[in-house]
């Protein structure tokens, strides 16, 4: 059936079997070897019309489905996802529904709201393909993008803000979908970046916290996740991110810091070395630590060290924990930099028995 006839149909048919046909031929078009971008203009113009409900001649105050159809497009969506086993052509039909290609637009904007319940209601039912799909879309999409920061911004919302009752659901994501829960987490650490100054600093809510702790504790190598969908690219992980909240975290406690987060920092940087340990024999040499994360933690210590007078037990424990963390990283290959190299950054933090020690041993290597 040519496009036009099927758009015909799929108009005179309207929902819901308009969408359940749409997903048949976007289906059979990504099997057919169409690319992952929208399948051409057509392919496109009629996923927005029969999925989204948004076609690209609509009127600006187009409305689509009411909130009654947009549930059961919800669960229309979730069934035909999760009857799919062929994963690759699984993820080439949710890119063609949900890849945003850097838009700014009512459309894109709409994929997202969209996106977001379905991602939200999936961590309720731990949906994997779903999840697991969402993780391939953030990597495609990029983990500093506006829609992926909405996206997870929505969730964070939901399960720790305005459902918090419902944590025990979200901490079993990395059970149902590792590579979701690794992107996940990559994101949340560049959300909340305990910097030093405190206008651009911001502390993790203490429910995502422990949910992440919970994650790389029970499962380390939930942080390389990601490294099965990056191979010959520049590995996507959390563990920067990760290193520089357990690292800072000492230096950066605010009014509303207790005890039991400080444990659960402790138990999330023994969660990170181990999975430092765990990746060589996940990705051997890959370098999970570059040297520009290296440097911004450095500096970012320097200048909180500078600013913490009477804090000397807090700076020993940052400075220890930065030097644990470089000893593993140097040791498996995670990162680029040498003990020469090392030593020449830490001019400006206080002596410490362990750092030394690492950095004096096996001499300049």
């Amino acid at each position: 059936m040519k496009m036009p006839s099927l758009r015909d149909s799929l108009a005179y048919e309207g929902f819901p079997q308009a969408t359940r046909r749409a997903l048949e031929h976007v289906e059979a078009s990504c099997s057919g070897g169409e690319s992952v971008g929208g399948g051409g203009t057509n392919l496109g113009a009629l996923v927005e019309e029969f999925v989204h409900f948004r076609p690209p001649d609509a009127l600006p105050h187009h409305t689509g489905l009411n909130a009654l159809q947009e549930l059961q497009l919800l669960q229309i969506l979730s069934d035909y996802f999760g009857a799919k086993t062929n994963v690759g052509v699984t993820r080439q039909v949710f890119m063609v529904l949900f890849a945003t290609r850097g838009g700014a637009d009512r459309l894109t904007d709409h994929k997202v709201k969209l996106l977001g319940k379905m991602v939200s209601m999936c961590i309720a039912t731990q949906h994997e393909m779903v999840l697991d799909c969402t993780a391939y879309w953030i990597l495609q999409e990029g983990a500093a993008s506006p829609p992926v920061l909405t996206l997870l911004n929505s969730i964070i919302q939901d399960y720790c803000m305005l459902m918090p009752g419902t944590l025990d659901t979200l901490q079993k994501v990395d059970k149902t979908s590792p590579g979701f829960a690794c992107q996940f987490a990559t994101i949340v650490t560049g959300l909340y970046q305990l910097k030093p100054d405190a206008v651009s600093s911001s502390h993790p809510p203490p429910l995502l916290l422990e949910v992440i702790a919970e994650w790389v504790a029970r499962n380390p190598r939930i942080c390389l996740a990601s490294l099965k969908d990056t191979k010959g690219a520049a590995p996507v992980t959390p563990i920067p991110g990760l290193c520089h909240w357990c690292i800072k975290s000492p230096l950066v406690r605010n009014a509303e810091s207790t005890q039991e987060e400080a444990m659960t920092y402790s138990k999330l940087h023994l969660g990170v070395l181990q999975s430092l340990l765990a990746a060589q024999t996940v990705a051997p040499n890959a370098k999970l630590l570059p040297v520009s994360a290296v440097e911004e933690m450095v500096a970012d210590l320097q200048a909180l060290v500078q600013t913490s007078e009477g804090l000397g037990e807090a700076a020993q424990l940052a400075v220890e924990r930065l030097a644990q963390v470089m000893q593993v990283a140097m040791a498996t290959g995670s990162t680029q930099l040498n003990r020469k190299q090392v030593a020449g950054m830490y001019g400006q933090l206080p002596e410490n028995r362990l750092l030394s020690l690492i950095l004096s041993y096996g001499g300049e290597g």
